[in-house]
C-alpha cells in the first residue's frame, strides 16, 4: 500500500472521443466533422494526470470498465506517473463525447459507466491514502452520496479537501463548509448563489458571496477573461495568458492541478494564480485531452520566466 502521496484525486475517468468541427448541427441536419481524437479524460483522470506531470506524488481513486477503454485510461495515468492501485473494474468505462468548434470551445456530453459503480467500500479501503495526503481532489462526476461519504470520513483528518463542483450540484451547508477550497466556473458559481456572473467585477462579488460557504478559498474561473480568487479576506483578480485557443477541453482541470501544486510548493496565492494561469493557457493551445498538459519542464521553458515563491 502507498501511503505517502501529496494528492489522492477521487473522480471520474473517461475515455474521450474528440470531434473537431467547424460548427454543431442544426436540429434534423447530418452535419460532416472534420477529425476524430481520441485519448483519456474525465474530470478526476484529468486532474491527476496534471499533479503528476507536474512532479507531485499522485493516486486516483475511482473505477473504469472492464474494456479496452479501462486499459487505455490506466495505462495513461501511470505513463503519466500516477499510483492507480485504487482504480477498480466493473461493467463499462465512462465515456466523453466532445465537439470541439475553432475558437476552441467545446461542447461535452457524458457517458456515467463505471463511475457511478464507485461505492463506499471503496472509499474504506483507500481511506488510509486519502486522510494522509495533503490535498484531496473531487469533482462531480461520481455519485454525490460518495462525495458527501469522503467529506465525513476525513473530518479530523490533515488531509485538505478541494471541490470541484462540476457539473453543478446542490451541496449540504455543512458539508460545503467542510470544503477547504471550492472550485467552480462562472455557470457554477451562478447556479451556486444564483447570482449572473457576467463580468469581472459581477466574479469577484459571486465569489465573495460563495467563500463564506466554504473553510477557506472559492476561486471562479472566466475562460478567456481569467479568474478571480476569493478568500475570507478579499479576492484577487487575474487575467488569462494571451494565447491561440485551439481546445479548451480539461483546461479547467489543468488549472486545478497546477493550483494544488503550487500551494504544495509554499506560493502565495496570487503567484498560485499565475502559475495556474500558464499551465492552462499551454493546455488551451493544444488539442486533446490529459496528453496536452504541460509537465513542469515545459511550463518553466514555455513561459520563460523564474519558477518560485
Amino acid at each position: 500500500m502507498i501511503t505517502n502521496q501529496q494528492v489522492a484525486v477521487i473522480g471520474s475517468l473517461n475515455y474521450d472521443l474528440l470531434i473537431k468541427q467547424e460548427r454543431l448541427p442544426k436540429k434534423g441536419e447530418t452535419f460532416t466533422a472534420d477529425e476524430l481524437i481520441q485519448g483519456s479524460g474525465g474530470k478526476g483522470a484529468n486532474q491527476a494526470a496534471q499533479c503528476a506531470k507536474l512532479g507531485l506524488s499522485t493516486s486516483m481513486i475511482g473505477k473504469v470498465g472492464e474494456d479496452r477503454f479501462g486499459e487505455a485510461l490506466t495505462g495513461s495515468l501511470q505513463a503519466f506517473g500516477v499510483n492507480v492501485d485504487y482504480v477498480g473494474k466493473k461493467g463499462t468505462t465512462g465515456m466523453g463525447i466532445v465537439n470541439v468548434l475553432p475558437d476552441g470551445d467545446y461542447h461535452s456530453t457524458l457517458l456515467r459507466g463505471a463511475n457511478y459503480l464507485i461505492t463506499k467500500e471503496d472509499i474504506d479501503e483507500s481511506l488510509e491514502v486519502i486522510t494522509n495526503c495533503q490535498y484531496v481532489l473531487l469533482q462531480q462526476e461520481i455519485p454525490l452520496s460518495i462525495i458527501e461519504y469522503i467529506i465525513e470520513k476525513t473530518r479530523g483528518a490533515a488531509c485538505k479537501l478541494v471541490l470541484n463542483n462540476a457539473p453543478a450540484r446542490d451541496m449540504n451547508e455543512t458539508k460545503l463548509a467542510a470544503i477547504n477550497i471550492l472550485v467552480v466556473n462562472e455557470t457554477e458559481a451562478e447556479f451556486m448563489s444564483g447570482c449572473k456572473v457576467d463580468s469581472i467585477e459581477s466574479a469577484h462579488e459571486v465569489a465573495q458571496k460563495l467563500v463564506k460557504k466554504v473553510k477557506d478559498t472559492v476561486i471562479l474561473t472566466l475562460g478567456a477573461l481569467g479568474v478571480v480568487v476569493a478568500t475570507k479576506d478579499g479576492s484577487i483578480y487575474t487575467p488569462a495568458k494571451k494565447v491561440v485557443a485551439v481546445d479548451a477541453t480539461g483546461a479547467g482541470d489543468s488549472f486545478i492541478g497546477a493550483f494544488v501544486y503550487c500551494l504544495i510548493e509554499g506560493y502565495t496565492l496570487q503567484k498560485a494564480t499565475d502559475f495556474a494561469t500558464s499551465v492552462s493557457s499551454i493546455t488551451v493551445s493544444r488539442v486533446g485531452g490529459s496528453e496536452s498538459f504541460p509537465t513542469l519542464n515545459e511550463v518553466k521553458g514555455l513561459t520563460n520566466k523564474p519558477i518560485g515563491i
